[in-house]
């Protein structure tokens, strides 16, 4: 080849290495800068660079949700209160916790392409950082169980026993929840070893709310007694008729007719329910719910009202008798 040939062919050799873009290892890869050891990581892409951040942070909110939820489907879960209530709860706070973590969430490094003019981004954690916070809300929810067991052994009333062992129960399953975002983030998925276990304690509260006997009491309605007993056994209490019961559970149910509106009966009701001490007669607490429902029928809407109290108390009472117990 001539020399001026090989000047002119390692010119253009040159110039296409230069006018290649340089492609992070991020964007179609694992990160060196940023390794998994060390990083949870988010990739997002978007034909505006804001948008592109904003999509990596929600693609690593994502890996800690399902690892969470992978995590969760491990844990046998005990059903103990109103059905889904403490799950819910559970539930909410894990997204709490997750949105907290995201938000140390940080965007070193960002890349537009120079053909396509999409913008990309890349989201880091270190994970160092996310499990120092997750580490000391476990030592705090260990503490609080540590605790309500306590209270739940050596409380002289049977009521604040129960109290005491379900906050128990309450602060256990938060930690399990804590504990699988933290097995997410630490590297060798371990986290911290639990020193309570909630099936135990599930079981345990179980025992203790078959203990507390309540009478269930609603002058001049059998049904609403009837709801009382059905209540009591749904939440996990022994109804007993006698006069043995250390406990009397009080009902009643007002009735409004607010006749007919547009067309429809409308029925108002104001549920309430007192609980009090036999031997003493003192009062532990009162909860009241207000019931509003209606129907082209008026013998409906009144049907309606009926079974709304029912379904309430099915829902609310164990919640309102353990509010009882801690004067809540």
């Amino acid at each position: 080849m001539k020399r001026w040939q090989w000047i002119v062919a390692v010119g253009f050799s040159l110039f296409g290495c230069a006018s290649a873009p340089s492609i992070p290892d991020w964007v179609n890869g694992k990160s060196a800068k940023y390794p998994d050891s060390q990083y949870l990581v988010g990739r997002g892409q978007a034909g505006a660079q804001e948008e592109a951040r904003n999509r990596a942070r929600t693609d690593l909110a994502k890996i800690l949700e399902v690892g969470v939820s992978a995590k969760s489907s491990d844990v046998t879960s005990f059903s103990s209160g109103p059905e889904g209530k403490t799950e819910t709860q559970v539930s909410r706070s894990i997204e709490t916790r997750t949105e907290q973590i995201v938000r140390g969430v940080q965007i070193p490094e960002s890349w537009q392409d120079p053909q396509t003019k999409s913008y990309y981004a890349l989201a880091v954690l270190p994970r160092s950082q996310a499990a120092i916070g997750l580490r000391a809300e476990i030592d705090r929810l260990d503490a609080a169980t540590r605790s309500y067991v306590a209270g739940a052994r050596g409380a002289p009333d049977l009521l604040a026993q129960v109290a005491s062992a379900s906050r128990a129960l309450d602060s256990q399953r938060e930690r399990d929840a804590v504990q699988r975002t933290l097995q997410v983030i630490d590297v060798t998925g371990r986290g911290v070893e639990p020193e309570f276990n909630s099936g135990r304690l599930a079981a345990d509260l179980d025992a203790l709310l078959k203990r507390v006997r309540m009478k269930p009491q609603a002058p001049g309605s059998q049904e609403l007694e009837r709801m009382l007993s059905a209540a009591l056994s749904s939440a996990g209490f022994v109804p007993e008729a006698g006069a043995a019961a250390p406990y009397v559970l009080f009902g009643s149910l007002q009735l409004d007719d607010l006749g007919l509106i547009d067309g429809w009966y409308w029925m108002r009701g104001a549920l309430e329910v007192q609980l009090t001490e036999a031997a003493s007669g003192k009062v532990r607490g009162n909860k009241r719910w207000e019931i509003k429902t209606s129907s082209a029928q008026k013998a409906t809407a009144q049907r309606r009202t009926l079974d709304e109290a029912d379904a309430t108390l099915k829902r609310e009472l164990r919640p309102a008798i353990l509010g009882f117990a801690t004067g809540n």
